[in-house]
């Protein structure tokens, strides 16, 4: 009787290995199939991905320092220019150079995308502002003046924010 009582158990346990590697080896094999042979797996894709992410928030901080009213008016500020050809330089410059990050905004949030437009736009806002309350013959250096005043009264500019929204956003991306 123990003869045939351990042949059974012997039988039992070695049906019940082989059922658990079929269950184990199905479960794999459905893994497998759920994903396509060409499409890259969640790390291949964040080790593609990420180069590209840095080097969109790299190009939109360059342009905000671009753009930030110190840095804009030392770069472009010719003392032979009016305050309405130098109005007109920094509003096409600032222009220019957003369309020219257009595509970035494929890598970064909706949030700091918007933000990056904001300051954009608040940036080319305080220029015609600035140039609104000149006289027509007016100099550059007069513009800078107005546009740098204006800038420094502001509590926390719109630069600024765009600015930490990005760093935020690559500190999570690491």
């Amino acid at each position: 009787m123990e003869p045939l009582f351990f042949s059974l158990i012997k039988i039992t346990f070695t049906i019940g290995l082989l059922l658990v590697a079929a269950i184990i080896l199905l479960k794999v094999y459905n893994e497998r199939q759920k994903q396509p042979a060409g499409n890259p797996t969640e790390a291949e894709e964040k080790k593609i991905l990420l180069p590209l992410r840095l080097q969109a928030y790299e190009r939109l901080i360059m342009f905000l320092e671009r753009i930030n009213p110190g840095n804009l008016v030392m770069r472009l500020n010719r003392p032979d220019m009016t305050a309405i050809q130098f109005q007109s330089l920094l509003v096409r410059t600032i222009r220019e150079e957003f369309e020219y990050n257009l595509s970035q905004q494929l890598y970064t949030s909706s949030k700091a995308w918007e933000l990056v437009k904001n300051a954009k736009e608040e940036t080319i806002s305080l220029v015609n502002q600035a140039s609104a309350k000149l006289p027509e013959n007016a100099s550059s250096a007069e513009l800078a003046r107005i546009f740098f005043d204006q800038f420094l009264n502001k509590d926390k500019s719109s630069v600024d924010l765009a600015l930490d929204e990005l760093k935020q956003e690559i500190r999570k991306s690491l």
